[in-house]
C-alpha cells in the first residue's frame, strides 16, 4: 500500500496525514476488551460530576457525568431519572463523559434529584451499576435533606424501581401509580437495597414496582409490585431506615371458563384461564345442562388433570353424538379470591360419538423403585389415567416388612376419583424396609373397561428421623393478626418453602427438616390464605406487614434448634 502510495502524485503531507487516519481508524474500530487474560467483572463508575452534590443556588441547564469505562449509551439514557420532572432531555456524548441538557426552566428554591439507575451497563461484558447514583442539587439556598432506605425481598431484587409520592398535597385516596409518575424515583442495587435521598419533609406513599416497559407508570398484570405503610420525615427525624417490600404480580381479573371439549362419550375437558382454589371445588360446581338449561347429563365423577388447577376431567353418563350440551360452573375461585366470572361461567359444548375403550393405567406412584425414601408418617399416593373403582379397594394392597414379612394394616381414601391415597393405621418403622403389592384386579374405569390382571410389587425405605433437624421458637408482633412463619432452605433452591402458623402465644415449630441453611420469615395473614400478600397498588391496600430472622439458622441432622425469638 505504501509503495503505491508513494508512486501517486499527492503531496507528501497528504500522505502522511492519509496513513494516520487509518492507523487511527484501525486503532479505535470498535470498543472491545482486550483479548486474552480474566474477564472484566468490574461494574462501571461515576468518577466526576457536574454540578457537586449538594450544590444551592444552582442556575445552570446542564448536568454532566464522566464513566470509569465506556458504557452503553442508550441504557444510560433509559435509566435517567430526576425529580422532581423537568421533561424532555438532551444528550450529548464524547468517549466516556455524557453532557444532559434540560431546556425547561428550573423551579425557583426547589431541591432537585438527579437519579441514575442500576440498568446502566458497560460496552465490553454488560457489567451493571453496582448502585443508583444520586445526585441533588438546589435551586434556592437549602437542600432537602430527607432519607428513606430499604429492600426489595425477591428472587431477582436487582433494578427493581421504587415509586414515591409525597401525599402532602393530594388526597391520598386518589392516588393512581397506573396514570400518575412518581415524584422521586431510585432503584434497586444487586442485593435489592435502595435509597431515597434529598427529599422534602412530608408524608410519603412507597410502591416497589419492577417497571417492565420502562413507562414510570404501574402495568398491572405487567409489573411484579409491592406496597408498604405510608412514611413520614420530620424536620427532627429526617431518616427513615428499613422499609421492606415482598413484590408480586397482581391478579385482577376474575377465572373464566376457556374451553370444554368432549374428549368421548364420557369424558369432557375443561380448561380455565387461570388457576383454580381446590377447597372451592366440588361436584356440585359443575352441571351439564340442555340448551333451555335443564340438567340433562350426570355426573359421575371430577378430578384434575395437572398441578395448576387448570385443566379438568369430567366423567359423564353416556353423550349423544353432536348433542348440544351446556356446562355450568359456579362459585369457584382463583387463588386470589375472586369468583368465577358471571358472564364467562357456561360454555356450549357437542356430545362425542367416541368410545372409551382404553384400560385404566397407573400414571405415578410416589415410590418408585427400590431408592425411594418417605418419612414415618408419609402416605404414598397412585394417581391414574382416569377415574377408577376399586371394590374394597383396602384389600388390594398389601404392606409387609421386608425383615420379618410382618403385614402392615394400612387405610385406603381417594382425595379424586383418579388418585388412591394409602397410609398405614401406625407410622412406618424408621430404618426400615418395606415391600407393597398392589393387585390390579377388579379396578375398573367408569366406563367399564378393566385393568389387566397383574400385581406390582414396590420396594421403598423409612428415613431416619434423626438424620433430619427441627427448630422452634416465638416470634412478637402483627397484633391482631394470622402470624404464618416461612421457612425457605437457601443451600437447596428445590425444596419447597415450609410454613407454619404460630400458636396463640407466637410458638412456631418445625420438624424433620433436610439439612441445609434456612431463612425464617414472618408474615401476618389478614385474609388466612397462608400466602404473603403484596397489597394492592390502585385503590391502596397495604402489603401484609413481614420480617425476616436477622441471622440464617445452620441446620444439621439429630441437632434441635430452639430458643429462635424474633419480632
Amino acid at each position: 500500500m505504501y509503495a503505491n502510495m508513494r508512486q501517486s502524485h499527492l503531496p507528501f503531507h497528504f500522505i502522511v496525514f492519509f496513513i494516520a487516519v487509518a492507523l487511527l481508524m484501525n486503532g479505535c474500530a470498535g470498543q472491545r476488551a482486550p483479548e486474552g487474560g480474566p474477564v472484566d467483572l468490574t461494574p462501571p463508575e461515576i468518577i466526576s460530576m457536574y454540578p457537586a452534590p449538594n450544590t444551592v443556588n444552582y442556575h445552570d441547564n446542564k448536568i454532566i457525568l464522566e464513566f470509569s469505562k465506556y458504557v452503553e449509551r442508550r441504557s444510560v439514557e433509559e435509566s435517567v431519572f430526576i425529580s422532581p420532572s423537568i421533561g424532555d432531555v438532551e444528550f450529548d456524548w464524547s468517549g466516556t463523559e455524557v453532557e444532559i441538557i434540560f431546556h425547561e426552566a428550573l423551579r425557583a428554591n426547589t431541591t432537585y434529584v438527579f437519579t441514575l439507575g442500576t440498568d446502566v451497563v458497560d460496552v465490553n461484558n454488560h457489567n451493571r451499576l453496582a448502585k443508583a447514583f444520586s445526585l441533588a442539587f438546589s435551586t434556592g439556598e437549602k437542600i432537602d435533606n430527607g432519607t428513606i432506605t430499604g429492600k426489595v425481598f425477591d428472587e431477582k431484587p436487582e433494578g427493581v424501581m421504587i415509586f414515591s409520592y409525597r401525599l402532602n398535597d393530594i388526597k391520598s385516596d386518589t392516588l393512581n401509580p397506573i396514570t400518575t409518575k412518581p415524584d422521586y424515583i431510585t432503584q434497586t442495587g444487586k442485593y435489592g437495597i435502595f435509597t431515597l435521598t434529598n427529599l422534602a419533609y412530608g408524608t410519603y406513599r412507597l410502591y416497589a414496582i419492577r417497571d417492565e416497559f420502562k413507562n414510570l407508570l404501574y402495568d398491572p398484570e405487567t409489573d411484579a409490585a409491592g406496597t408498604t405503610n405510608d412514611v413520614t420525615l420530620f424536620q427532627t427525624d429526617t431518616l427513615k431506615a428499613g422499609v421492606q417490600f415482598i413484590i408480586a404480580k397482581e391478579d385482577t381479573t376474575a377465572p373464566r371458563i376457556s374451553s370444554v371439549e368432549a374428549k368421548d362419550q364420557h369424558h369432557v375437558q375443561v380448561v380455565f384461564s387461570e388457576p383454580l382454589d381446590g377447597s372451592t371445588i366440588s361436584s356440585r360446581s359443575f352441571v351439564i345442562a340442555d340448551t333451555n338449561g335443564k340438567p340433562t347429563l350426570p355426573l359421575a365423577a371430577w378430578y384434575p388433570t395437572n398441578d395448576l388447577n387448570t385443566y379438568f376431567t369430567l366423567v359423564t353418563a353416556t353423550q349423544r353424538d353432536q348433542e348440544e350440551y351446556v356446562l355450568h360452573v359456579d362459585s369457584v375461585k382463583d387463588l386470589h379470591g375472586f369468583t368465577i366470572h358471571p358472564a364467562a361461567k357456561q360454555k356450549l359444548f357437542k356430545g362425542s360419538p367416541k368410545k372409551d375403550t382404553l384400560r385404566p393405567r397407573l400414571f405415578g406412584v410416589t415410590v418408585r423403585d427400590s431408592g425411594s425414601s418417605i418419612l414415618p408418617n408419609d402416605s404414598i399416593l397412585f394417581t391414574f389415567s382416569n377415574a377408577v373403582t376399586l371394590p374394597q379397594s383396602d384389600s388390594v394392597i398389601t404392606i409387609q416388612k421386608q425383615r420379618d414379612n410382618t403385614k402392615i394394616e394400612a387405610l385406603v381414601s381417594w382425595p379424586f376419583a383418579n388418585m388412591m391415597m394409602v397410609k398405614p393405621k401406625k407410622n412406618f418403622e424408621s430404618n426400615q424396609s418395606y415391600t407393597m403389592k398392589f393387585r390390579w384386579n377388579g379396578l375398573r374405569d367408569f366406563s367399564g373397561n378393566a385393568a389387566k390382571d397383574s400385581t406390582t410389587r414396590y420396594k421403598f425405605s423409612i428415613a431416619d428421623p434423626d438424620q433430619f433437624g427441627s427448630v422452634e421458637g416465638s416470634f412478637a408482633g402483627f397484633s391482631g393478626s394470622t402470624v404464618v412463619v416461612q421457612a425457605d432452605n437457601i443451600a437447596d433452591k428445590k425444596q419447597k418453602s415450609l410454613k407454619t402458623k404460630t400458636s396463640q402465644f407466637g410458638k412456631f415449630s418445625f420438624s424433620l427438616l433436610p439439612e441445609g441453611r434456612y431463612v425464617l420469615t414472618a408474615f401476618e395473614d389478614r385474609n388466612n390464605n397462608f400466602v404473603h400478600d403484596a397489597g394492592k397498588i390502585f385503590p391502596f391496600i397495604q402489603g401484609e406487614k413481614f420480617t425476616t430472622y436477622r441471622d440464617t439458622i445452620r441446620v444439621r441432622a439429630r441437632w434441635p434448634i430452639d430458643g429462635v425469638i424474633f419480632k
